[in-house]
């Protein structure tokens, strides 16, 4: 990794972590729990900012962010003066020094392990992701550095073609920040998702839930590094990387609401000798309250797929909170306590009619997807695989044959446990709708098109408990064995089974590094396949030099699956296919899909070239991406007669550039 990567790397950093971590603090958050969550909080921030950007015109940039986040910290520093309690109960303390330099062992090695699959799957951090998703994530971050505009209705469609529609901004808004090229600046981030905010999230997730089983916190980031499902398939393979890094922040959000609820039970059945609450952290649950709502905001601002995902694993946490104070309202007042659940009861009521005849919902819905046989969509799911079971690739070696057990054990163990007993419902939900999703039927349609029928999604969401339960079920497994051991020497017995334990699975292959790799690896790579590649060996730097032959203002038209959409996010200039698919954005780009080619006989093929404005093309070679496809061909662009009316300003092996001269 070079040293401007490594800049970049560090301003990522920074905005992802020190805006959030401002304001949390501004509460007087304990530092560990401000850092865990301060990338959800920062997305809340870029909410902030970004809305107040389009409002005032103001062009979105790290001084804005930066005087919203001051402006917010001292908003919550003057909050928490108003609403602390007048003598603030003594904190429990926090975890001891040997314990802390545990868990930071712990988080480093799967930080590492998740590197070092990631960057070998990339090979250069500056190279391009071909997946789907990234020809316009990559081309909405040029945009926002271009337009200086970051709010939802500004990036989609990129250039502003068109009427703007509602799409996710935070994650964009955040990286476009860095300093430097955006494909270097993309890959980066999802290295923070994957190697810190995931681990991280998930240890404060296994705190949250199982309270006084440290051996379950130290396990949770060396069970969670051996997973597929996340972050390995959804960020490199499918490259959702908005919708990931909402997946990331979701055990965050979680943890802190089970924590809150804790709180509040502790607050009905004990209290200090001077009647105040008792709290676990020693603070008003009401700034955990305040901590939680600008969580789960960031998160839902980042992609809006954290509020399905919170709904669908923590419903049984709501539900039974919206019971409790019920039954104690009725205990006091009957009709206060009709109001209560005749209340709930509609606003859920509500909720579900709006999202069954939300068209943006319906858009969804409308998604094919994928689908399975039960049989092979439960061995999928089981034995965390990275491909269909009967898909020909698919060896011994790619099974998690660990995992779906150790899953399921540590359900049952959690289901014997106040704080995690609805936790173990909302994996099963997820698993019901991961199940749902693949099945032709399509039986849960309205509830699994949130997730646009992709059980890669849904998966992701389930490793949020999944990785948790498994690393309670090995703990529970170490408790018995040590319970043969004198007490004398549990501590170094216990040490010496986790090493033992980890070093059998990392020595027989359980972390599948070579599955791991041949899953992030495809998009990323360049030589020839029999699917089609839209960028070639050497076609990215040939790309890259193209910003010495266009001028500044160019407008360059090609099939978007030969590497021309990636123009945009490579040099800056314009294309008028700025993501694969997508053709009929206007008219004219339309008509040009299948009928550039007919330049030199149909004069209208000029006309709608002087209206978008191309004055340039690129043509590929024969192998283009999703060649096979037969709803994403661009024929106008095949076979293009460039012997005349046409000039020849920069060429490599895969691909030439030539300047439209056939138009006049």
């Amino acid at each position: 990794m070079s040293w401007v990567a490594i800049g970049q790397l560090t301003a990522l950093l920074a905005v992802f972590y020190i805006p959030g971590y401002m304001v949390l603090r501004g509460l007087r958050l304990s530092r560990l729990r401000a850092v865990v969550m301060a990338p959800a909080v920062s997305g809340s921030l870029v909410a902030v900012g970004t809305v107040l950007c389009r409002i005032t015109g103001i062009r979105w940039g790290p001084t804005v962010l930066l005087a919203v986040s001051l402006l917010a910290a001292l908003l919550t520093a003057g909050l928490h003066l108003l609403i602390q309690p007048r003598q603030l109960p003594t904190a429990e303390p926090g975890p001891s020094w040997p314990m802390k330099f545990l868990l930071a062992s712990s988080l480093l090695a799967a930080a590492a392990f998740n590197a070092w699959t990631m960057l070998d799957a990339m090979d250069n951090v500056d190279r391009v992701n071909q997946a789907w998703d990234p020809s316009f994530h990559l081309n909405a971050l040029r945009w926002i550095k271009e337009n200086g505009q970051a709010s939802p209705w500004d990036i989609n469609p990129v250039y502003s073609q068109g009427t703007g529609f509602f799409y996710p901004s935070g994650w964009h808004a955040l990286v476009a920040l860095a300093p430097g090229d955006v494909v270097t600046s993309a890959n980066l981030a999802t290295l923070i998702v994957a190697c810190i905010v995931w681990p991280a999230s998930l240890t404060y997730l296994a705190v949250a839930l199982f309270p006084r089983r440290s051996m379950t916190w130290l396990l949770t980031p060396i069970v969670a590094a051996g997973v597929i499902a996340f972050p390995i398939i959804q960020q490199s393979r499918s490259a959702q990387w908005p919708n990931a890094f909402a997946v990331a922040l979701v055990p965050v959000v979680l943890a802190l609401g089970v924590e809150l609820a804790a709180g509040r039970h502790q607050q009905r059945v004990s209290s200090t000798a001077d009647g105040l609450p008792m709290h676990p952290d020693g603070r008003n649950h009401s700034v955990k309250t305040l901590a939680l709502l600008l969580a789960a905001a960031g998160a839902a601002w980042i992609h809006p797929s954290a509020i399905f995902a919170l709904l669908a694993l923590g419903c049984v946490y709501v539900l039974r909170h919206i019971v409790l104070l019920g039954r104690a309202k009725w205990s006091q007042d009957q009709r206060q306590g009709y109001l209560w659940f005749a209340f709930w009861a509609l606003s859920t009521g509500g909720a579900v009619w709006l999202v069954s005849v939300s068209p943006i919902v319906a858009g969804m819905a409308d998604n094919t997807g994928v689908n399975a046989p039960f049989r092979d969509a439960v061995e999928r799911l089981f034995f965390d695989l990275p491909r269909s079971p009967d898909d020909e690739r698919i060896q011994l070696s790619d099974y998690n044959f660990w995992i779906g057990p150790l899953v399921i054990l540590g359900t049952f163990c959690a289901l014997r446990r106040t704080r995690s007993w609805p936790a173990a419902v909302g994996l099963g939900i997820t698993v019901v709708l991961y199940l749902a999703a693949l099945h032709h039927a399509r039986p849960l349609s309205w509830i699994t098109g949130l997730w646009y029928h992709d059980a890669v999604r849904i998966a992701a969401v389930s490793a949020v408990f999944a990785c948790v339960f498994a690393a309670y079920a090995l703990d529970q497994i170490f408790a018995v064995l040590l319970r043969y051991v004198p007490i004398r020497g549990r501590t170094v017995t216990a040490a010496a089974i986790v090493a033992a334990t980890v070093c059998t699975m990392v020595a027989s292959g359980a972390f599948r590094y070579d599955t791991r790799l041949l899953a992030a690896a495809p998009h990323y790579d360049v030589e020839t396949d029999e699917f089609g590649r839209s960028i070639l060996s050497g076609e990215q730097d040939f790309i890259e030099s193209l910003a010495d032959v266009l001028p500044a203002d160019a407008t360059v038209i090609g099939d978007p699956f030969n590497g021309s959409t990636f123009i945009y996010a490579l040099t800056g200039r314009h294309v008028v296919y700025a993501q694969y698919g997508f053709a009929d954005r206007t008219a004219d780009a339309k008509f040009l899909r299948s009928r550039f080619r007919d330049i030199h006989r149909d004069p209208e093929v000029c006309a709608a070239l002087e209206r978008t404005g191309a004055e340039y093309v690129y043509l590929g070679g024969a192998e283009r991406a999703r060649q096979f496809n037969p709803y994403l061909q661009w024929p106008g662009f095949y076979d293009v007669d460039v012997s005349q009316g046409f000039e020849l300003l920069a060429s490599a092996e895969h691909a030439a550039l030539y300047k439209i001269t056939a138009c006049g």
